[in-house]
């Protein structure tokens, strides 16, 4: 558009310059009244200036359904073992309660958390294995990868404190007989080196962001975002 307003103002300026050299005013007007037409006709004709389209494009969005089932499946996987990483945390407060309040002995105890730390390690290792998919995109690599970063930070933990708790009840290591006192050594073990929460909620809104298709977008519901 601004190419024709700058060849009409061209066009205006010849026809001063005309006006002032020719000498026969009919040839004048003539050649005017073919300026206007060629004019006209290049206005009408020429291409209105497309904007630009709105949403994306069918291979844009091929694309992100494809990365959809790439991140879906190595989510599943992932939230299994974040499943399992719970039941672990919540077995292991149950075993300390338990003796607390003098329902299970100490032996026990010992027993139960030595199979929690092998199970716990298994974990630990199953989950520093796990690879991101190359075939996400950049963006969702990242948060992929700093998600993961932190799970392993935090299984790291619980497995130390957990590996920590059983050396402590270990009977033939236990420094007292009395069973208050060893309830007490053993929940200052859990007190001192129990990790924070793992906090994981804000990668995955990146990520479901990231992954959502135009008509998609909408806040997921805190249901459907576990986390540990």
């Amino acid at each position: 558009m601004m190419t024709i307003y700058i060849l009409g103002l061209a066009a205006i300026i010849l026809l001063i310059i005309l006006y002032r050299k020719t000498r026969s005013r009919k040839a004048f007007y003539g050649f005017t009244l073919t300026i206007l037409l060629a004019g006209a006709i290049a206005y009408f004709a020429w291409p209105a200036a497309q904007p630009p389209q709105e949403g994306m494009s069918e291979e844009q969005r091929y694309a992100i359904m494809q990365e959809q089932q790439v991140f879906a499946a190595w989510y599943e996987d992932y939230q299994r073992d974040l499943n399992e990483l719970d039941r672990n945390w919540q077995w292991y407060h149950h075993i300390l309660e338990s003796f607390k309040e003098d329902n299970i002995s100490l032996q026990t105890v010992y027993t139960r958390l030595k199979q929690l730390e092998l199970d716990s390690i298994q974990l630990r290792d199953r989950m520093a294995a796990r690879k991101v998919p190359l075939e996400l995109s950049d963006y969702t690599y990242d948060q992929t990868a700093q998600l993961l970063a932190k799970t392993n930070d935090y299984i790291n933990a619980q497995y130390r404190t957990i590996a920590l708790t059983k050396a402590a009840a270990d009977p033939a290591l236990m420094p007292t007989k009395d069973q208050a006192e060893q309830s007490r050594l053993l929940q200052n073990v859990m007190i001192r080196e129990s990790p924070v929460r793992l906090f994981v909620a804000e990668e995955i809104e990146a990520i479901r962001h990231q992954l959502e298709l135009p008509q998609e977008q909408s806040t997921p519901s805190q249901d459907d975002i576990k986390t540990e």
